[in-house]
C-alpha cells in the first residue's frame, strides 16, 4: 500500500483528461499517413483536423473529456456521487451542446427527457465511451473497490446498458484500484486474467501481452481504431503494456496511431497516471488545458470546503 497516495489519485483524473487533450488534434483521422504529414513530431496539443470537432481548439476536450469534467463537477458539488444529481447535470448540459453527440447520447437524453431514470436510460451501444467519464470517482472511491465498481457501472449505464461494456467498466475500474494500491499495470493485468469469466477479456489481456513486441501503430491498427469494445479494449492494454513507464510516449503513441484516439487516451491515461504520478504527466500538458483553473476549483471544493 502507498503511504501517500495524492499524486496517483490526482495522477489518474489528470491523466484521463490530458490523454483526450492531447489526442484531439488528430482524433477521427484514421489514416496514419495523414496524421504523420499533419503532426510529423506530435508532441504537443493541436487544433482538430475533423471537422466534427468545430469550434474546439487546442487545449480543449473532445466530447468525452468534456463529459468527464461534468461528472468532476457533479461530485465536487454534492460531495458524493448521486446518479440523480449527474444524470440531472449531464441531460442539462447535453440538452444544450455544442459539440459532438455520439448516438448513445442522443438514446440516453431522449430517453431522460421522456421520463425515463438514468439506469433505464442506457443504450445498448458496443463503444467504450462511458467509460472515459470513470476517471473522477477515484477521488471518492480509491480505497474502497466495491463502492468504485458500482459507481463506474451506475454511470456507464446511464448511457452504456450493454452487458459486454458494464463488465468491462468493471474490468478497468478493477486495474484501477490495483494499480493505486501499488501494483503495476502489468501485475495487475495479469491477476485480472487469473480471475476473469468472460471469454474475450481473457483473449484480449493475452493479445495485449503478446503484442507489446510489435510497433504500437501496427497492432492498433490490426486491432481496429475504432472506440468499439472489441477494438479499443485490446488496444489500450497494448499501449498500457508496452508504454508502463513513460506517459508521454503512450500518448504520443497513441495518437499517432489514429482513429478513436481520445477514448484510448483517457482510459491509457488514467491508468497510466495512476502507476506513474501526477509528476509524470509534462507540465507544459497540464499548463496547457483550457479547463484547468476548472478541474483546480472542483478539486479544492471537494477536498477544501
Amino acid at each position: 500500500m502507498r503511504a501517500e497516495k495524492t499524486s496517483f489519485i490526482e495522477g489518474a483524473l489528470y491523466g484521463a483528461l490530458v490523454g483526450d487533450a492531447f489526442a484531439l488534434g488528430a482524433h477521427w483521422v484514421y489514416d496514419v499517413a495523414e496524421i504523420k504529414a499533419k503532426f510529423p513530431l506530435y508532441e504537443h496539443f493541436y487544433d482538430p483536423v475533423s471537422a466534427l470537432h468545430q469550434g474546439k481548439k487546442a487545449g480543449d476536450f473532445t466530447h468525452y473529456g468534456d463529459q468527464c469534467i461534468w461528472l468532476l463537477e457533479s461530485i465536487s458539488l454534492e460531495k458524493e456521487f448521486s446518479l440523480a444529481s449527474f444524470s440531472s447535470r449531464w441531460k442539462k448540459y447535453m440538452a444544450g451542446y455544442t459539440g459532438y453527440i455520439d448516438a448513445a447520447s442522443v438514446t440516453a437524453l431522449q430517453n431522460l427527457s421522456s421520463g425515463k431514470s438514468a439506469l433505464e436510460s442506457g443504450s445498448s451501444a458496443q463503444d467504450l465511451g462511458a467509460l472515459g467519464r470513470i476517471a473522477p470517482l477515484v477521488l471518492l472511491y480509491h480505497n474502497q473497490q466495491k463502492s468504485f465498481e458500482d459507481a463506474a457501472v451506475l454511470q456507464t449505464r446511464m448511457t452504456h446498458n450493454g452487458p459486454l461494456i458494464v463488465e468491462t467498466a468493471r474490468f478497468f475500474t478493477r486495474l484501477l484500484f490495483l494499480v493505486l494500491q501499488g501494483n503495476s499495470p502489468k501485475d495487475s493485468l495479469s491477476a485480472l486474467l487469473l480471475e476473469a469469466k468472460e471469454a474475450k477479456i481473457q483473449k484480449w489481456i493475452k493479445l495485449a501481452f503478446s503484442s507489446a513486441k510489435h510497433d504500437s501503430t501496427e497492432a492498433i491498427g490490426s486491432f481496429g481504431q475504432s472506440g468499439s469494445v472489441g477494438s479499443a479494449f485490446v488496444s489500450i492494454l497494448h499501449l498500457i503494456v508496452k508504454y508502463e513507464e513513460d506517459y508521454a510516449e503512450a500518448m504520443k503513441q497513441n495518437a499517432a496511431a489514429g482513429g478513436d484516439s481520445a477514448l484510448r487516451g483517457m482510459l491509457l491515461g488514467m491508468i497510466l497516471g495512476a502507476h506513474n504520478g501526477l509528476e509524470s504527466i509534462p507540465k507544459e500538458y497540464l499548463n496547457a488545458l483550457n479547463s484547468k483553473a476548472r478541474i483546480y476549483a472542483y478539486l479544492r471544493g471537494l477536498f477544501n470546503d
